[in-house]
């Protein structure tokens, strides 16, 4: 075996052994689907004046269905469980985020500060992502960074604005492009290029 063939079978072993640790059904269904979900929020929130808290909590448990559901299928389709040790990995490593999420939420509804809850919100559901960004393909760290930084900039320097304006930019516009460039990428030819095969 010459040096050629030693570097191929290597990155052969390489890329063998990273599907049995990383975390790959994601599904471009779930994304589209948690930023339709939020995009209806924010109708409820601005024509019908439902309660903030109880607006975002629904949208919360809807989206988590959905993705249950969407990432299930996917799971099926590929001929996987759905609840395997990898899946626990990336459950694990969001849970902290998730945590302080509800912690955080219960804290400044009590102290009468909800204005801050979507920046707040951005922050932690960044950090979760970029938890779970170890453990699963690169486009969640760049979902990560992206919450991260929109969250950053609403709570330091936005002005103030509705939470419905504030979601729909965010959990609503982002999670429709994180889930369309999932779809596109898997689904077209365009998923073979180096960007989209090394993103996704």
């Amino acid at each position: 075996m010459n040096g050629k063939e030693a570097e191929q079978t290597l990155s052969v072993i390489r890329t063998l052994m990273e599907r049995s640790t990383r975390y790959t059904n994601l599904s471009g269904n779930a994304g589209i689907a948690a930023g339709m979900l939020t995009l209806l929020g924010c109708v409820l929130r601005e024509w019908y004046g439902l309660p903030l808290l109880s607006t975002w909590l629904g949208v919360l448990i809807a989206a988590c269905g959905s993705t249950i559901y969407f990432t299930s299928e996917m799971a099926r389709a590929n001929g996987e469980p759905f609840w395997t040790r990898q899946t626990r990995t990336v459950v694990t490593a969001l849970m902290p985020a998730f945590a302080a999420g509800l912690i955080l939420t219960v804290t400044l509804a009590r102290i009468g500060q909800e204005a801050m809850l979507p920046g707040v919100w951005m922050v932690l559901w960044g950090v979760g992502a970029l938890a779970m960004g170890f453990f699963t393909p690169r486009v969640m760290s760049v979902l990560g960074g992206v919450f991260l930084a929109a969250g950053s900039y609403t709570l330091l320097f936005a002005p103030p604005a509705s939470d419905a304006l504030q979601m729909g930019l965010t959990f609503g516009a982002i999670h429709l492009a994180y889930g369309a460039l999932l779809t596109v990428a898997r689904h077209s030819a365009w998923g073979t290029t180096p960007i989209f095969r090394n993103l996704c």
